[in-house]
């Protein structure tokens, strides 16, 4: 695990395709294989940050510009296992522009994977947090913990399970000083009366507040204690026991303002609104206890990220696929996977359509999301699947982007950031045929509007040779004249310094630009 930021590191890591399907048995045996191997082709390399290699993500439609939402785009690239194909560049959390141009990216380590970047508020400040671990490649949780850096990209929280609970990296939600999150824990049953073993293993799923400050566990709600399970859409593995049985797999939690929770149960076809002080569910949206009547056109399965919004709506990601039969094996969807609006009527108890967004037939197996943005525009990120997509309030598909196979990404959000590093701007200088390149970047850096290069007899002896607009992640200037040593100093919108790099030169061995890497690394 990582507890501080790491700049620059060449390490990637890839992930099961089915997403945390639960804590993986003791005793098992079983244990995850990091693939850590990615290639560079249809990555992203930079002459400036030579050990960053974010994908290459593209838009496959026309893009309706004015009529787009603003903010950054939070993703977390890792491998889709059902692919045999090594990863395209590396993974982790990745912040890209409205150009799909990266803005910060901190490649993972090769012993963990991670998910679900998202931008929130610690403390009254903003932060980026993100998940972080281990899963063997049938999906299930070996061990995880949340991380929080500021806009300086430092680390200013982690926190892991506690009480033999295993974070798992669907949902990690800060209020005020605390954390709540979706947790695991493989608890011995005897499951022979739901079709399994005497001897089996139920993974319970949680609701849980942890204190960022003090990482006490304050709060647990767990499903075992109050949904029954029979009310699983899934099945246990029947005698001798192979596998934990997921019989309800939280994915998501979104918090009320009035003390309550609406938590989603992926293997119950369920979410359900939840008081805080008493434990108690006072109502089930969908599944086989449903407290709605749910219309057909609304009705939903193995869904991801339900959220309650204003005016009594509730909007979700409908996977509609697919109850896992093996190991990386589904059974047939019921349908396209779509990203849905519903409308709650708890007086007549109904649930109606209001709006749905699908794209192309697209069918997802695990994962997925849906976000309505600031200007009532909508954002679903097709999970398993490598696109996430941008549609008007009316259903207009405004904006559409795909990951290069094998990548995906759990989770997509737009959000506001100001991204002010606490490390220099990077910058380099390459000599092509007697005119040089100076290449300038700032992995991060969200208020940089042009570069000026500093250039001279030595690093005391500088002045200014050139100002240009910033230009993608990586902004390459082209030299008049050639100069002993340089600078890079990133300007922002009023002209202002706000970093500059270490000096340097081209170097000695560098007679020309070299070729990007190739091969895997």
């Amino acid at each position: 695990m990582r507890s501080v930021t790491r700049k620059f590191t060449l390490m990637i890591a890839a992930v099961a395709a089915c997403i945390g399907a639960g804590v993986l048995a003791a005793g098992s045996g079983q244990a995850a294989t990091p693939i850590a191997a990615f290639t560079t082709k249809g990555a992203f390399t930079f002459v400036s940050a030579p050990n960053l290699h974010p994908p290459k993500i593209s838009t496959d439609v026309p893009t309706s510009a004015k009529q787009l939402a603003p903010g950054y785009f939070m993703v977390a690239n890792f491998k889709n296992l059902s692919m045999t194909q090594p990863l395209v560049g590396q993974g982790g959390p990745l912040i890209l522009d409205r150009n799909l141009q990266p803005v910060w990216f901190d490649p993972a380590p090769d012993d963990v994977y991670s998910l679900n970047l998202a931008a929130q508020t610690l403390q009254g400040k903003p932060v980026l947090s993100w998940w972080e671990g281990d899963i063997t490649p049938v999906g299930a949780v070996l061990s995880g913990e949340d991380l929080v850096v500021n806009q300086h990209y430092r680390t200013v929280a982690t926190l892991e399970g506690a009480d033999g609970w295993t974070l798992s990296p669907h949902e990690f939600l800060i209020r005020g000083d605390d954390a709540w999150v979706t947790a695991y824990k493989n608890v011995p049953m005897n499951l022979s009366a739901e079709g399994g073993s005497a001897d089996g293993t139920l993974v319970d799923s949680a609701v849980q507040e942890y204190s960022l400050k003090t990482h006490a566990l304050l709060f647990s709600w767990d499903a075992a204690a109050h949904i029954p399970l029979a009310d699983s859409e899934t099945r246990p593995a029947p005698a001798p026991a192979v596998t934990p049985w997921d019989a309800y797999h939280v994915n998501s939690i979104n918090l009320t303002s009035d003390g309550m929770f609406v938590a989603s149960m992926r293997s119950t076809w369920a979410a359900y609104l939840v008081d805080i002080r008493t434990g108690s569910i006072v109502w089930t949206l969908g599944g086989k206890a449903s407290s709605f009547t749910v219309a057909a056109n609304a009705q939903f399965q193995w869904q991801h990220d339900v959220d309650l919004q204003p005016g009594g709506e509730v909007s979700l990601f409908d996977d509609a696929c697919c109850a896992v039969i093996g190991q990386g094996v589904f059974a047939p969807p019921s349908g396209p996977s779509r990203g849905l609006v519903l409308k709650l009527n708890t007086t007549t108890h109904t649930a109606t359509l209001i709006a749905q967004y699908t794209h192309s037939g697209l069918e997802t197996s695990t994962q997925g999301s849906m976000q309505i943005l600031s200007n009532g525009n909508v954002l679903v990120g097709w999970g398993q699947q490598p696109w996430f997509s941008e549609y008007s309030k009316s259903g207009k598909l405004l904006f559409d982007a795909r990951f290069p196979d094998p990548d995906i990404s759990y989770r997509t959000y737009l959000e506001p950031w100001v991204g002010t590093p606490y490390f220099p701007p990077s910058g380099a200088a390459r000599k092509v045929k007697g005119k040089v390149t100076v290449y300038a970047s700032w992995d991060g850096a969200t208020q940089v509007v042009a570069w000026r290069v500093m250039a001279g007899s030595s690093a005391k002896h500088m002045s200014s040779v050139v100002t240009t607009s910033k230009r993608g992640f990586e902004t390459a200037i082209k030299l008049k004249t050639g100069h002993k040593v340089y600078e890079v100093r990133a300007l922002d919108a009023k002209g202002h310094v706000i970093g500059t790099s270490k000096d340097f030169s081209v170097p000695k061995a560098a007679a020309t630009t070299p070729p990007p890497p190739t091969g895997f690394y």
